[in-house]
């Protein structure tokens, strides 16, 4: 109720926290997309994309795959920075449609480095950054599939049990909803 009241007479202690951690994401956005756009150049596999320069925190990523179960696919994810970056990590959503242990058909994602909190020692820190985010979901269709703590559970099951309907299912989602 202060807070309220305070807010009420013009007084907005937050208000300037909230800027100062605005300013420094984007500074350190601002610093990492120097990285980000060296390592884009030389390869094909991702393309990172931000679509308005007001919003640097918002952006989409493209990552197609050339080999594995998910070759040919072109899967797209929406990342956001949120104000607290670096000390809480990016959100972020596959937007396309996918039969995936680690992502949900709704988008959402299983990598520890998304986790605030992760057991496994791998979770978030202050010293990750976008790069190393864009790296595990590219991995996510190369080698770093876990099959052990699935999200989709149904998929990993499939996997485990029939890796071929896996494989079908999989070139399915591909064909029906990676245009």
């Amino acid at each position: 109720m202060l807070n309220l009241q305070s807010r009420i007479n013009g007084k907005d202690d937050d208000r300037h926290y909230n800027e100062t951690r605005i300013a420094v994401r984007d500074r350190l956005i601002a610093q990492e997309m120097r990285d980000l756009e060296a390592r884009m150049r030389g390869q094909n596999v991702w393309k990172l994309h931000v679509p308005s320069a007001n919003k640097v925190h918002e952006m989409s990523l493209t990552v197609t795959p050339h080999e594995g179960t998910y070759r040919n696919g072109t899967f797209r994810f929406t990342i956001t920075v949120p104000t607290e970056y670096n000390n809480c990590p990016p959100i972020v959503k596959c937007l396309t449609r996918i039969w995936h242990p680690n992502i949900t058909e709704d988008g959402a994602i299983c990598l520890s480095i998304l986790r605030q909190n992760s057991l496994d020692q791998f979770g978030w820190r202050p010293t990750r950054n976008l790069l190393e985010v864009v790296q595990g979901l590219t991995s996510l269709f190369t080698d770093l599939i876990d099959f052990d703590d699935p999200l989709n559970v149904q998929a990993a099951q499939m996997w485990s049990r029939n890796r071929d309907m896996f494989e079908r299912k999989a070139h399915e989602y591909i064909k029906n909803y990676c245009k």
